[in-house]
């Protein structure tokens, strides 16, 4: 059973802070981290993460969780983003590219896109125009091209294909009743 504890030692701090930066380099889930200091100080797994979070993780983060744009860095972001799909590249692979490889800044960017084309389809067909006009030729992004397959979520209820699908596995599942039931399916 683990034991009762009040407080943490200065030392019990590196040592959860090192081994969550270990766990990082390494790819590792933080819970692993979490679980290694649960063991290592006999104390509950939820107990390190809750004190990593509230008393820890704000002394080790460098940036801010929420840093917004400035106007003109949605500008260079959406000019980028355009440019790379005129040239057959992907918003993924752009802003992969934009962020040095850092996944974490590459979703900042991604997400940033996405939802200007949700929420300001107006800027980016202007910024699209700009392009051009100086003789840029950049395809529509609110236009999707019928031979780039579809990545992403499927279709909500309501697609033909998936009616198809189900009636053929309602089809399946019936005979597969009626087999066991030693009739024969249809």
């Amino acid at each position: 059973m683990k034991g009762t504890h009040t407080g943490w030692t200065e030392q019990e701090d590196r040592a959860l802070l090192e081994t969550v930066l270990n766990a990082r380099r390494m790819r590792l889930p933080l819970k692993t981290a979490f679980d290694a200091i649960a063991e290592r100080t006999d104390r509950r797994p939820n107990s390190v993460r809750n004190h990593y979070y509230t008393q820890l993780k704000p002394v080790e983060k460098a940036e801010p969780t929420f840093l917004p744009f400035s106007e003109e860095e949605t500008d260079r972001l959406l000019t980028a983003v355009l440019e790379a799909l005129a040239k057959g590249q992907s918003v993924r692979a752009c802003t992969l590219e934009m962020a040095n490889g850092d996944t974490r800044r590459m979703l900042r960017y991604q997400n940033k896109y996405r939802a200007l084309l949700k929420t300001q389809p107006e800027r980016v067909k202007k910024a699209r125009a700009k392009l051009i006009a100086e003789g840029r030729l950049v395809p529509d992004p609110f236009v999707r091209d019928p031979d780039t397959p579809h990545v992403g979520r499927p279709p909500k209820a309501g697609c033909e294909m998936e009616r198809s699908i189900r009636a053929l596995l309602d089809t399946l599942y019936r005979n597969l009743i009626a087999l066991t039931q030693g009739e024969n399916a249809g």
